[in-house]
């Protein structure tokens, strides 16, 4: 059907282009009638301005001249040059055939060297993605009417408000997810996060406008979460809306001179400096701040030769071997204790030759090298952890809080917020456990099987 449209369309043009050739050529004869009336017409005009008095006699005659000249060309002239205008018939079966060509042409080079089939691809390609948008709105819209029914029932839930507001905000109504965040915020006044949301609700309801009461908001977030990077990027937005550029720039450059390496955020952030830097006149290689210090590379491993020579060891010499690269880095750190690479590729090698004491204290040395330093924190979390990660025992104390200080650092690391929130439920807070968990589904794609399970689990959490 497709093509069928594209011929139609290539034949109504060609009809056009045809149109002039085919035609009858009167239209020479016709122009030369009319010239020779208006010629005749001013002719007889200048008669009636020599009797009017308006012109003189050597006036008249001048005119008269002029026009008779003008009336000869016409008389003369249209006769001779109207004979070429018309083609003759060989002239327009050339330029026939060549119209009806070059859209054949074109055709067989498009069909050997295009795509024809890019347009039934993309056909394709758009309703899956049609579909798939429709599905996972369908599932969030039966998740809100869910999330409702059990707000019915239990109105003093603050974390079911808080779901309800972010899933009508996903949805597209943010009217309607202001009014549950404002429910979150009457029920938990003390947390900065509905705060921070309802802020977001209003300023998508005014079209990207950080209006006064979304201002707020943010301000109120600060007030109970001085670092929370979500209120202080929108109030530095709000500075920039409001033509303050240079607050706008200080605002983000001091989020971002705070931010860990790894947050999601930090780009955004980074691309706003960028952004306003010419216009303030920074150059733009002072425009960030500097980053902070990359994880240096590992020292390089075994050679090709090594490892042939290890894969024809027996088991006992590969586990010397080992032990001895082991005990080698470990004499190095001795002499060399700064080294918080060092500590975190031992602790490494202890794990995996299973001595998980001494890869503990390889990690509390390099955490306490780094304090800051989130990869480290996390994977000591782990280590404190042990086996009931992937099992139903409650997590060590000392896992969770180490996973705690991962959030203090990196307030979206997702295995912190889960492992933070389990710990809390598991200690019988759901509280805590919602609001931890909430923050992860927000982190979470919607409609996916991970979010649909925490989802579930918020919502058991009430029961």
């Amino acid at each position: 059907m497709l093509w069928l449209g594209f011929a139609i369309l290539a034949l109504i043009a060609l009809a056009f282009l045809f149109r002039p050739l085919l035609r009858d050529h009167h239209a020479v004869a016709s122009r030369r009638a009319h010239d020779l009336a208006v010629y005749r017409t001013q002719l007889a005009e200048v008669d009636q301005e020599l009797a009017r008095g308006a012109l003189s006699v050597a006036e008249a005659d001048a005119a008269r001249l002029e026009i008779q000249r003008r009336l000869l060309r016409a008389d003369q002239g249209d006769e001779a040059a109207a004979a070429p205008r018309k083609p003759g018939i060989h002239v327009q079966m050339i330029t026939a055939v060549v119209l009806m060509a070059v859209p054949l042409v074109a055709g067989v080079l498009y069909l050997s060297l295009g795509r024809p089939e890019a347009a039934s691809i993309d056909m394709a390609s758009a309703r899956a993605e049609a579909e798939q948008t429709a599905r996972l709105r369908q599932d969030a819209e039966q998740m809100i009417a869910q999330l409702r029914q059990r707000l019915e029932a239990q109105p003093d839930r603050a974390e079911g408000w808080f779901l309800l507001g972010r899933s009508l905000l996903v949805t597209e109504r943010p009217s309607e997810a202001a009014d549950a965040f404002g429910r979150a915020i009457a029920l938990r006044p003390d947390d900065a996060e509905p705060y921070v949301m309802r802020g977001e609700a209003l300023m998508v309801a005014a079209d990207g406008s950080v209006t006064p009461a979304a201002q707020q908001d943010f301000l109120a977030a600060l007030e109970r979460n001085p670092e929370h990077p979500g209120a202080r990027y929108y109030l530095g937005l709000a500075r920039l809306q409001q033509g303050d550029e240079r607050g706008a720039y200080d605002d983000w450059y001091a989020l971002a001179a705070a931010a860990p390496a790894d947050a999601s955020w930090l780009d955004l952030v980074q691309g706003r400096l960028r952004e306003l830097a010419p216009r303030l006149g920074i150059p733009l290689a002072q425009a960030v701040p500097e980053p902070q210090p990359a994880a240096a590379a590992e020292e390089p491993g075994p050679s090709r030769e090594q490892m042939d020579a290890a894969g024809q060891m027996s088991e006992e010499d590969r586990a010397a071997m080992v032990r001895g690269m082991v005990d080698r880095l470990a004499e190095r750190l001795k002499q060399n204790p700064d080294d918080a690479d060092g500590w975190l590729r031992l602790a490494r090698a202890r794990e995996v030759m299973g001595e998980q004491e001494a890869a503990r204290e390889a990690l509390r040395k390099a955490v306490a090298l780094q304090p800051e330093r989130v990869e480290a924190r996390v994977a000591l979390a782990f280590n404190l952890a042990g086996p009931t990660v992937k099992s139903s025992e409650p997590l060590p104390r000392e896992a969770v809080a180490e996973f705690a200080e991962v959030l203090k650092r990196a307030p979206d690391h997702a295995q912190a917020l889960w492992f933070v929130g389990r710990g809390a439920y598991e200690a019988g807070d759901k509280e805590a456990a919602a609001k931890h968990w909430n923050r992860l589904l927000g982190l979470l794609p919607l409609g996916s099987p991970e979010a649909r399970e925490l989802a579930d689990r918020i919502a058991g959490l009430s029961r």
